[in-house]
């Protein structure tokens, strides 16, 4: 397995993501836990001011007091979903739909073109408001005057997300396309300078709270610091085989102000801790890397199962939602996670010891 780390702000950071310490695993005690009806799996958790809204693949939820309300139900599995003004936008299997927020009426909008209800894999609203909606096998959309209109042509849309820099982002499986203002650009495989990733295919695109942006490809995972700014001016993005162990799913990431990274896994929630004081990063002459820190799982009530989706709202809280419902982390439960920080287990007989070198 190897790997390229070219920007030195995240080569520490991604050094410790690809082994799994066993040692000192935090033991979080999430309050309050709400249980969902259905164990259907989250597709979203929205925020619209002081409302809390989850999205399942059959259902539409909303926080009512210390339970998650079912407010409507869909026969089409819902695919990806977020919230604008007074609806909920839901991309299914079979089209888009609005669900008012006051009455959860549902209201199908039709796409341009001979498939009016395609597979809808991204429907997301960027920094200006505006709605954009990608469908697979037709390209993506935006919604602007009471109409669709087709942005990006290129059929095997995987996913989007919008950043706060005013960028639009498209996951296809020939690249990842960017557009800020009115002009795209693609990177992939075969790019040059500044528009290069490591792989053409582009399974999703996973946002966090401190401006990065996660892009997971089907055999390597890279980032593009603060909304890319930083990847704009790098010959390479930092980027790794895998978090974890080879073939490990990453669900998402949020950044804990003092603590460090999580990662919401196929193996459970990850803990990254920040670099301890005084830490050297490794020398980038060198073709030998060895890890200083490692990822630490955070042992969770069996209660709240394996979380697919995490966020931290405006208060510093961590959300948590599984199959098996949603629990919420407080500030203060988020900082007790670093308290005890991991053994090495390169220090110790028999321990792993990862020797990677750098691809130029």
């Amino acid at each position: 397995m190897f790997f390229s780390v070219k920007t030195p702000s995240l080569r520490p950071l991604l050094l410790g993501l690809l082994l799994l310490g066993f040692a000192a695993t935090a033991l979080a005690r999430p309050r309050p836990h709400y249980a969902v009806p259905g164990h259907e799996k989250p597709v979203a958790l929205l925020h619209a001011g002081k409302t809390t809204y989850l999205v399942t693949e059959r259902s539409v939820f909303r926080l009512e007091g210390a339970a998650f309300v079912r407010k409507h139900q869909i026969e089409q599995p819902i695919q990806c979903a977020t919230v604008a003004d007074t609806a909920l936008w839901l991309g299914t299997r079979a089209g888009v739909q609005t669900l008012s927020t006051a009455t959860f009426r549902a209201h199908p909008l039709p796409l341009p073109g001979p498939d009016a209800a395609p597979g809808i894999t991204a429907v997301f609203r960027d920094a200006r408001g505006a709605m954009w909606v990608g469908a697979n096998g037709q390209g993506v959309f935006r919604w602007a005057g009471n109409a669709f209109t087709q942005e990006l042509h290129t059929p095997a849309i995987n996913g989007g997300v919008a950043t706060a820099d005013s960028s639009v982002w498209i996951a296809t499986s020939i690249g990842l396309s960017r557009k800020q203002g009115a002009e795209w650009t693609r990177y992939n495989e075969e790019g040059v300078a500044n528009h290069e990733i490591p792989d053409n295919i582009v399974e999703k695109l996973l946002p966090d709270n401190a401006g990065n942006l996660w892009v997971v490809m089907s055999d390597a995972i890279c980032v593009f610091e603060n909304n890319g700014q930083c990847g704009a001016a790098e010959e390479e993005l930092p980027t790794v085989k895998f978090i974890g162990r080879p073939g490990n799913e990453v669900f998402g990431v949020a950044s804990v102000a003092g603590t460090g990274r999580l990662f919401a896994t196929a193996q459970g929630l990850l803990l990254l801790p920040n670099e301890p004081a005084g830490f050297a990063s490794f020398a980038p002459a060198t073709d030998k890397v060895e890890p200083k820190r490692l990822l630490v799982p955070v042992a969770l009530p069996a209660s709240v199962g394996t979380p697919v989706l995490l966020e931290i709202d405006k208060q510093q809280r961590l959300w948590l939602a599984s199959t098996e419902g949603v629990a919420v982390l407080t500030g203060k439960e988020l900082r007790r996670l670093a308290t005890s920080p991991p053994d090495p287990l390169s220090k110790k007989e028999g321990a792993p010891v990862l020797s990677k070198r750098n691809i130029d």
